[in-house]
């Protein structure tokens, strides 16, 4: 009776055990698809960004309100009804163009770099990406 009681207790022990890892892989893998889905709208906001800059002919619509990151109204907009799991519409801003030094040559040669700066969360506000990229218009 009383082995028979010391396995019991074992195999509770073992149980909760398997139980407590179990919780921590889920979360781990809940938190890892927060992050790609936060990730990939960002993504989305750049590219759209790129298409909706000051440098195309033929800019892309945005529907949404207009927002001022660093106290400079340039290109900035929300992408609103982007996808109804996220618990913000992601959001860009293409700050002015700045000149960049390309190589080492003499006589320097530089190009026009538009910042694009993109920010995104998942299905929890607490999952924030912000990516930013250098963008050369085409020519």
């Amino acid at each position: 009776m009383i082995v028979g009681l010391i396995i019991l207790v074992v195999l509770t022990m073992l149980g909760i055990q398997a139980m407590r890892t179990n919780l921590a892989q889920e979360r781990m893998a809940s938190n890892m698809r927060e992050r790609n889905l936060a990730f990939q709208t960002a993504e989305s906001a750049l590219r759209v960004a790129e298409r909706q800059g000051p440098y195309d002919s033929e800019r892309v619509e945005i529907v949404g309100d207009l927002r001022d990151w660093d106290g400079v109204v340039n290109q900035t907009g929300v992408l609103v009804g982007f996808d109804a799991l996220l618990a913000q519409d992601p959001s860009f801003h293409i700050g002015p163009p700045q000149y960049v030094r390309i190589g080492l040559e003499i006589p320097p040669k530089f190009r026009l770099i538009y910042p694009v700066t993109s920010r995104s969360v998942g299905g929890q506000a607490s999952s924030p990406i912000v990516l930013q990229t250098g963008f050369e218009p085409p020519n």
